[in-house]
């Protein structure tokens, strides 16, 4: 995949076009992140139904990172994710369904998060797997 095609990819995720985003995947790709994981399709719609209709989402892009050397399918991406709150939802219903790493975000409030996300393309250049690292920057410190 190419910066070109990634940047379609996330005007697709964007506008929620599901219908193109899933063009990018194998039917049976794997998402994993914040603890669990999203197998095939039909499992990452009902997901992102359910989660978009709580939280808007929206991706930038920071920097893109291609794959190199022999027999390497993949790349991985630095992002900010920019969520907002839409509909109050709660820890216990994020557990129930199965996402417990997740952190719901409160109605009205907008959060920015920063992640390194690998991707790991079959031989057909379909997203196989994607795998989600949440950047946590160092604390500040303060000085006498």
């Amino acid at each position: 995949m190419t910066e070109a095609d990634y940047h379609r990819y996330i005007a697709a995720f964007n506008s929620r076009d599901y219908d193109a985003l899933e063009t990018f995947f194998a039917d049976d790709f794997v998402l994993e992140n914040a603890g669990f994981a999203v197998r095939g399709k039909p499992a990452f719609r009902a997901f992102y139904a359910f989660f978009h209709e709580f939280c808007r989402e929206e991706v930038e892009l920071r920097e893109f990172f291609p794959g190199h050397g022999e027999g390497r399918s993949g790349f991985v991406t630095n992002v900010v994710i920019h969520f907002t709150g839409l509909k109050e939802l709660s820890q216990k219903e994020l557990d129930a369904r199965g996402y417990p790493g997740m952190t719901p975000v409160p109605v009205g409030v907008s959060v920015s998060v920063e992640f390194y996300i690998h991707y790991i393309l079959g031989d057909d250049g379909l997203i196989r797997h994607i795998k989600g690292a949440v950047w946590v920057p160092e604390a500040p410190t303060s000085r006498p």
